[in-house]
């Protein structure tokens, strides 16, 4: 730890001399021991009283304070300048100023001691370095006298006297002997002259001056050895005799009869009537001890009290506890030790003053940077603290207590005063401007703090029934006002209220009971607001109220920091963190307009988080508002631009309007793909909210029905729809009703808008609004068909298009990882796992009814895509159709080799779809797409059961068992796929090479007059081809040959007249039915 003791230790020099130092640095290791007390041998600590601080008078800081007769204090200030005098203030036992002076001549004149004299009135005690001016009377004799000066009790100067040599001479001390004279006390390094009858002896000596009641001169001594000395006390004794105390690095020399035991030592000396040194003696360990203060004692003796680093050694007894202790020493009448005490916590103390109090024990004042250590019970409150330690007659500690100011703050006690009433004075200095902690008033710049306690056998106290109260306005011209009760534990004390600087607050009439508080926010600006009430009573412990006020700002909007637009790479995180400035008060929360799904935003931190799944552009608002009142707010638009990975442009397209480019960039081409009823409509000149791109809403195709044919990239595309409603809600006798217009989209032929309404969506008329979903496509062409309501409400009607391409889909064949049937009573606990073929009955014979179930894994897959669920069997029974239920199960807990009916997976049923099985072996297939979606996000596993519906017939299925024909769980996915997945996949496509199972594929498509038609290898024997378009009606195909599997036909449909449009070609065979979508185009 490092030392924080100076280089050098330097004795009292006011006057910035520099060529007088006593000794250089030692570096010492010092052993640190905690001491801790018994808690038996503890009383309770005083309470505080009252507290008060006294603003500072012209930068003067006292250095000097003393009880009065009266019960009051007088004290003493300087400036540490040039322009230093003698500042001078008395108070009343109540703490209440009575009078201020200031003495002083042309030069520095410092303050540092005072004494009450038996007439009342005061003799003050300094250093000067001023000639013959103003206050002073007498010429100086050097840079550095003993100047006194006697006032009445009124501060009235009376007479004033210089003693001094050619060199430095510094009072310190003074004292009223019993002849109505004074002795004066302090250190001088001046030779014989002037009004110094003796030479020096070392460096600085102890000077003693016998001076009569009116200020003559009687007689003067030096005393020292050959080193230094600094005197601190001077005293008549009982005997007349005088007792000096100061501290000493001189070895066995001149007036010193004893070495040093240490660096620095406690050195008391006794002189007789006359000034002849009588004894001295040396106290010390073996470090630093500096005496601070001495008191005498009613044994005739005296308490010593110090400042020591010295550890358990020579003099002192006990180890030291921190980097500098407390140390006393108590000696007899004859200067004889009697007993000595160190009191420390960990760092740095310093004792300021000791006294005797009225039971024989002691109080002793410091101040402490020690936190909760060693002697010291409680914790720091400021940087540096009042420290009260009070020991009982035989030196041990009764109690201590730590008094401080604001957190930050330094106090410095100059003295701990007993009063007549068994209670102490504190009085220091501090730094805390701001109340805190046990400081309760508000002061300028610091200055004088003093502290009353009671008597710690006092326990009289008053109290308040709540210690806060917290007042909030938010807007209102008043605030309710709020009650505590004030009480006192006995009496019927007279109460007295203060408040800490605090004009808003209004205090009540004093009294016990019930008081009403009030505040007002008249002339506050939005902030929060505190003071602290204290109410006190002479002889009782005080009580603090502790009030906040809370002006809430209701006017002042956040601002929102500027974020930006981004682009982000696809599979990368977009991440940062919204910042806003707000008002006093007010509470900010963070949240996302528009926000694409996946993105959060925390409603306080303001951090923000999204990983897009797809590319695109994407527009969203982060947006900061005022909790309570959210009409005060910011936002900023974001545009996160996520670049497609595969290169292929979005398409976008103006429905019913010409080519537009966005605001933020995008380009849309004018209205073309379209099909059906050709109508468009627009509107001029019209605000469209929630978007900066008004025109691309201001027209919009719309008809009884129409298509939108877009030719794209085969695999899953993202589409975005935009819609505005420009009619109802705009025009007169038009309401702005959201069943006024009602629609449906759908996408390659799956329901995405139903009963769509652009007004109950968009929140009402003129105002935009988005739909996107995404959708696979197989063929090269996306179909968005735009459709009435039964209910024929008005045409359905879209603004614009975006279609963006998000991946290739990967077709992925996967064969039951578990599958097996059960029968029911005596056959319940049977497991027919290992079968090749799976049993379908419904009966009311428990033996012979039959139920199956599949398990496929869905663990490979990143994505799915869409799914479609491929079995193989026939009505084993009969001629006749059997329709089968498929059941989805969210239970997947069976194994192949366990699975009875007894043990059969229930749970949640999802029914999927109905098969409709003949006498004809077959492959039966159902899409179980929004099925298999679901449980790849639950436990990316799948159950399917089958049951029969109707019909009462045996149905036999190839299970995967079976060498040919096994059940398949067909998968689209546009994500990666892993590896097991993959060689299964790979396995079920060279199965299918062998056993012939592609489909059939047309090309070109579009189709102008003709195309080529492959038939895939599953058919068996004879082709038909049949072509419908979407109202179903059927259009023959004449075929130049017999078709068949593996079969390439050119097909022309040149003599057919058909419109433009989507059609679906039926491939037909013994084996099986292809539906393939065919786009005819001019």
């Amino acid at each position: 730890m490092k030392s924080s003791f100076p280089e050098k230790i330097r004795f009292r020099n006011n006057y910035g001399s520099n060529r007088f130092y006593i000794i250089n640095k030692c570096n010492l290791l010092f052993s640190i021991e905690l001491f801790l007390l018994a808690a038996s041998g503890l009383i309770a600590q005083p309470a505080i009283e009252w507290d008060k601080t006294y603003e500072p008078v012209s930068y003067f800081m006292p250095s000097v304070v003393v009880s009065t007769q009266d019960g009051g204090i007088i004290v003493g200030r300087s400036l540490n300048s040039t322009a230093s005098n003698y500042s001078v203030g008395k108070y009343n036992a109540a703490g209440d100023k009575e009078w201020d002076k200031i003495f002083g001549g042309e030069r520095r004149d410092v303050l540092s001691a005072i004494i009450q004299t038996t007439d009342g009135g005061y003799l003050l005690g300094g250093t000067s370095g001023s000639n013959k001016s103003q206050d002073k009377s007498e010429n100086s004799y050097s840079g550095a006298d003993y100047w006194i000066i006697k006032i009445s009790a009124d501060g009235s100067k009376q007479w004033d006297k210089t003693f001094g040599g050619s060199d430095i001479d510094n009072l310190s001390t003074l004292k009223q002997t019993a002849d109505g004279g004074y002795i004066l006390g302090g250190s001088s390094i001046s030779p014989r002259d002037g009004t110094k009858s003796e030479v020096n002896k070392g460096n600085y000596d102890y000077w003693i001056v016998k001076i009569t009641s009116n200020g003559t001169k009687q007689w003067d001594k030096t005393i020292g050895g050959s080193g230094g000395e600094n005197l601190v006390y001077v005293d008549q004794t009982a005997a007349g005799n005088y007792i000096l105390g100061g501290y000493s690095n001189s070895n066995k020399s001149g007036d010193k009869t004893s070495g040093n035991p240490g660096f620095v030592d406690y050195w008391i000396v006794q002189l007789s009537k006359d000034g002849l040194k009588q004894w001295d003696k040396s106290f010390g360990g073996n470090a630093q001890d500096f005496l601070v203060s001495m008191d005498r004692t009613s044994d005739g003796g005296y308490i010593l009290g110090g400042n020591s680093s010295s550890t358990n050694a020579m003099d002192k007894s006990e180890p030291n506890r921190g980097l500098r202790d407390f140390w006393v020493v108590k000696i007899n009448a004859n200067g004889e030790k009697q007993w000595d005490k160190t009191i420390g916590g960990e760092k740095e103390d310093h004792l300021k003053s000791i006294k005797q109090t009225a039971d024989g024990g002691y109080l002793i004042g410091g101040d402490s940077q020690s936190g909760k250590s060693g002697n010291k019970t409680e914790a720091r409150k400021g940087e540096s603290d009042y420290w009260i330690v009070k020991l009982n007659p035989a030196g041990t500690i009764a109690w201590n207590k730590t008094i401080g100011g604001a957190a930050n703050s330094s106090s410095k006690l100059l003295a701990a005063i007993p009063e007549r009433d068994g209670g102490y004075l504190l009085c220091g200095n501090t730094t805390s401007v701001d109340a805190g902690n046990d400081k309760t008033a508000f002061s300028s710049g610091g200055g004088l703090w003093v502290v009353k306690l009671v008597s710690e056998t006092n326990s009289k106290a008053l109290a308040f029934s709540s210690g806060t109260l917290d007042f909030v306005n938010s807007g209102s011209f008043t605030t309710p006002a709020q009650s505590v009760t004030l009480s006192a534990n006995s009496g019927t004390p007279v109460v007295n209220l203060k408040k800490t600087r605090a004009a808003w607050l209004t205090l009540p009439a004093p009294a016990r009971g019930a008081l009403p508080f009030s505040v007002s926010p008249a002339g506050l600006s939005p902030n929060s607001y505190s003071t602290v009430v204290t109410a006190t009573a002479p002889g009782y412990a005080r009580a603090l109220l502790m009030v906040h006020f809370t002006v809430n700002d209701i006017t002042t909007a956040p601002v929102l920091e500027p974020i930006g637009n981004r682009k982000l790479t696809l599979g990368d995180t977009l991440a940062f963190t919204a910042k806003a400035s707000s008002a006093s008060g007010q509470t900010k929360l963070f949240s996302l307009v528009g926000a694409p799904q996946g993105a959060t935003i925390g409603a306080s931190s303001g951090v923000f988080s999204w990983a897009p799944q797809v590319s695109g552009i994407y527009q969203f608002v982060v947006k900061v508002s005022i909790a309570g009142l959210p009409q005060l707010s910011d936002e900023e638009t974001i545009i996160v631009d996520v670049p497609n990975p595969s290169g292929i442009a979005t398409i976008r397209i103006n429905a019913g309007g010409g080519a537009y480019t966005t605001a933020d960039g995008r380009v849309f081409e004018a209205d073309k793909y379209y099909d059906g009823v050709d109508r468009t409509s627009a509107i001029a000149d019209r605000n469209i909210l929630n978007t900066d791109d008004d025109e691309l809403y201001r027209s919009g195709r719309s008809s009884d029905y129409f298509d939108y044919n877009v030719p794209v990239t085969n695999g899953v595309v993202k589409v975005t729809l935009h819609f505005a409603e420009i009619y109802w809600g705009v025009y007169p006798g038009r309401p702005d009703e959201k069943n006024r217009r009602l629609f449906h989209v759908t996408a390659e032929g799956l329901a995405k808008l139903n009963n769509y309404s652009i007004i109950d969506r968009a929140g009402g008329a003129l105002r935009a609004v988005q739909e996107t979903f995404e959708v696979e496509v197989t063929d090269g062409i996306l179909n968005l068909a735009f459709r009435p309501t039964a209910e024929m409400r008005d045409k359905p009607r879209v603004s614009a298009i975006e279609v963006e391409f998000l991946g290739s889909v990967s077709t992925v064949t996967l064969s039951p990882v578990a599958d097996g049937y059960v029968s029911y009573g005596t056959n319940a606990n049977t497991n027919y796992g290992n079968e090749t073929e799976l049993n379908v009955k419904n009966t009311n014979v428990p033996e012979l009814r039959r139920v199956s179930f599949l398990k496929f894994s869905l663990a490979d897959f990143s994505d799915i895509s869409s799914a479609k669920f491929r079995i193989y069997g026939y009505n084993y029974q009969a001629d006749t159709r059997v329709g089968l239920n498929l059941i989805g199960l969210d239970n997947d807990n069976w194994t192949e080799a366990g699975i009875t009916a007894n043990n059969a997976p229930g749970g949640v049923i999802n029914t999927l779809g109905t098969l409709s099985v003949t006498r004809k072996p077959e492959y039966f297939e159902i899409g179980i797409t929004e099925f298999a979606k679901a449980q790849f996000a639950r436990d990316k596993m799948l159950t399917l059961r089958i049951d029969e519906a109707f019909g009462g017939k045996r149905i036999l299925f190839n299970s995967r068992e079976n060498a040919v024909n096994k059940p398949e769980l067909i998968i689209n996915t546009a994500g990666p796929v892993g590896s097991a997945a993959r060689l299964a996949a790979e396995e079920v496509i060279m199965t299918t090479v062998e056993t012939s199972s592609e489909n059939s594929v047309i090309y070109p498509n579009p189709v102008h007059t003709q195309f080529i038609l492959q038939i895939g290898n599953q058919h068996q024997k004879e082709v038909s081809l049949k072509l419908y378009d979407e109202a179903g009606r059927a259009h023959p195909i004449q075929t130049p040959e017999m078709l068949h599997a593996g079969t390439r036909a050119e097909i022309s449909i040149a003599d057919l007249s058909l419109d433009e449009g989507i059609y679906h070609l039926k491939v037909q065979s013994v084996s099986k039915s292809e539906m393939l979508k065919v786009m005819v185009i001019k």
